[in-house]
């Protein structure tokens, strides 16, 4: 009986190796080739991914990157973009810098269109609303640092050049508002976004999409308002690109102390508006303390109100100072 039981094993064991041979060598019956097995496998990852998705529960205090961010994703900001001009990378501050340019003596090029890693796409399609520079605000005169671009809410705005992603966030002014440095070592602002598709620290190429036109924020329509920057100052953004047609007006831009000669505007405005018609002279009060006092020339408030600058005012001497 033994005997029986080991010629059946014996048998059984040929029967089935010559069974395999036959499966490997038919192509009728061959396995999934590595296409197929790399097919299976993401399917499987997929699934996996999807139902790990649908576990999550959605809270008040969930950050919306928390959804479209890559898991256990970690930015080095020892790669941060430009650092031949930029030693800061904050995610919160859009202007860390805190420089001041229009005083600056070097000339610097940047390269904008090598169609490399500064491919160039314009940041939204649609017609001007407002430009870069003085406008009124209700009965005051604003400075506007931006251009306007007017849209529809929910039409697609699109990162400039290529670049990481610095600020994307929620602020009082500029609503949601997201902000890339690019490799070129410009900044770019885009602001008023119905809902943001960008996160801190993501590589972005020209052209990809940053979010969905809106009217959050300081605004009274659905627009997009763009920002060009370098080390926190803004430039117009009209002597870089062509607006409407969204082309650059050049491969390379300059920058130098005459992009931010409007600053020098800007503070005399502010200025005027602190500074009232007239003023009455105090206590031993001269042209001169009067003039430091506001800000003013000497020079002009002599000659404004006929008087020398060194002699002493009587006190409630009314004095005009513009």
């Amino acid at each position: 009986m033994k005997f029986k039981v080991v010629v059946f094993s014996i048998f059984f064991s040929l029967f089935t190796q010559v069974g395999f041979a036959q499966v490997l060598t038919d192509p009728d019956m061959a396995l999934p080739d590595s296409l197929q097995l790399s097919e299976l496998e993401e399917e499987e990852e997929e699934e996996a991914e999807s139902e790990e998705y649908d576990s999550l529960v959605i809270t008040p205090s969930n950050k919306y990157w928390d959804f479209i961010r890559p898991r256990n994703f970690y930015f080095d900001t020892a790669f941060a973009p430009a650092s031949q001009f930029y030693t800061k990378w904050d995610t919160i501050t859009i202007n860390p810098y805190k420089q001041d340019l229009k005083a600056m003596e070097d000339t610097i090029n940047l390269v904008l269109g090598n169609y490399d890693d500064c491919a160039f796409h314009p940041p939204a399609i649609g017609d001007l609303s407002s430009g870069f520079g003085f406008r009124k605000w209700g009965r005051r005169l604003k400075f506007h640092f931006g251009t306007d671009i007017r849209m529809e809410v929910g039409d697609p705005v699109y990162a400039a050049f290529e670049g990481v992603v610095r600020i994307a966030k929620r602020s009082a002014d500029y609503g949601y508002v997201v902000l890339i440095r690019h490799n070129n070592g410009l900044e770019t602002l885009y602001a008023h976004f119905s809902q943001l598709l960008a996160y801190p620290g993501q590589p972005v190429k020209g052209g990809d999409i940053i979010g969905l036109a809106g009217s959050t924020g300081r605004s009274t329509g659905p627009h997009l308002h763009f920002e060009v920057r370098f080390k926190g100052e803004k430039i117009n953004p009209s002597t870089l690109i062509h607006f409407p047609s969204g082309s650059l007006l050049a491969d390379t831009f300059q920058v130098e102390k005459g992009c931010f000669k409007h600053l020098y505007e800007v503070k005399s405005a502010k200025l005027k508006a602190l500074v009232p018609k007239y003023t009455k002279a105090r206590k031993n009060d001269t042209i001169r303390k009067i003039a430091a006092r506001y800000g003013l020339s000497a020079k002009k408030l002599s000659r404004l109100n006929r008087v020398s600058s060194k002699a002493k005012l009587k006190k409630g001497r009314r004095i005009r100072l513009r």
